[in-house]
């Protein structure tokens, strides 16, 4: 992959900690910089605190203490300018079953402020793009997952924004809109857009990723440029990574004879 200079920081957490209880802190003071053009591979186990550090990254989620600058606006202060620049694709696809997707889409351009005719053209190109051009007057709530995931994907892409962040964002597709989705995704780092891209899916983070941040217990463990990673002694893999972090303690094993008596 072309390395890149990075010249300016689009995500910038300082010192951030987000707690849900006394008891429970889904993030415990992590600090970390994304720059322009960057695709971060944000990774950890369920539980880590990685859809929490999105939630607050795009607005929708108050935190304790820290700062948090998108672009140089402050998320606590500005909460709505940051949402004017970004895009979120989340976790789990909750659309308006009763809507089209041209309905729906169409209600997002026209909240994102965009042109008709601009809107119409960005609506067509996506939905050829993922193949669903056929289903855009279906009901929403009639769509396979697959179809439903390229809706959110192309809702939180119409307004072309600066800052992406992705959530899981395959889930539901089939192969060959993940290899559409991931061309997007080179296509989009070219125009120099900043992507926080969140998975399970080692592998493809691996790929695509130009830094990978690992989070763990709400803290940050690794935070390192893909590159520099897998030149370093020993690396194989970020799945063989991922297993060395945890300890022999942390590190569930199981005898898997017996399992189904």
């Amino acid at each position: 992959m072309r390395i890149v200079l990075f010249t300016k920081i689009m995500i910038d957490v300082k010192n951030l900690t987000k707690k849900y209880s006394p008891e429970t802190t889904a993030l415990d003071n992590i600090s970390f910089e994304t720059g322009k053009g960057e695709i971060c591979g944000y990774i950890g186990t369920n539980g880590a605190g990685k859809s929490t550090t999105v939630k607050i990254l795009i607005g929708v989620l108050e935190f304790d203490s820290g700062e948090v600058l998108v672009n140089d606006i402050d998320v606590k202060k500005d909460s709505f300018e940051v949402k004017k620049i970004t895009g979120y694709v989340p976790e789990t696809a909750n659309l308006f079953n009763a809507l089209s997707p041209a309905e729906y889409l169409e209600f997002i351009g026209t909240v994102r402020d965009l042109e008709p005719r601009l809107l119409k053209r960005r609506i067509d190109n996506f939905s050829e793009m993922f193949d669903f051009k056929d289903q855009l007057n279906e009901s929403i709530g009639n769509l396979s997952k697959g179809n439903k995931q390229k809706v959110l994907i192309t809702s939180a892409l119409l307004h072309n924004p600066e800052v992406i962040f992705f959530d899981e964002p395959l889930n539901g597709l089939d192969a060959n809109s993940i290899f559409i989705f991931q061309d997007l995704v080179s296509y989009l780092v070219s125009k120099r857009k900043t992507i926080f891209y969140c998975s399970h899916l080692l592998n493809t983070i691996e790929k695509v990723s130009t830094k990978i941040i690992l989070i763990d217990k709400g803290k940050i463990v690794l935070d390192v440029k893909t590159e520099d990673l897998k030149n370093s002694a020993n690396y194989t893999d970020l799945e063989d990574l991922f297993r060395n972090l945890k300890t022999d303690t942390e590190s569930k094993k199981y005898s898997y004879e017996g399992l189904f008596d």
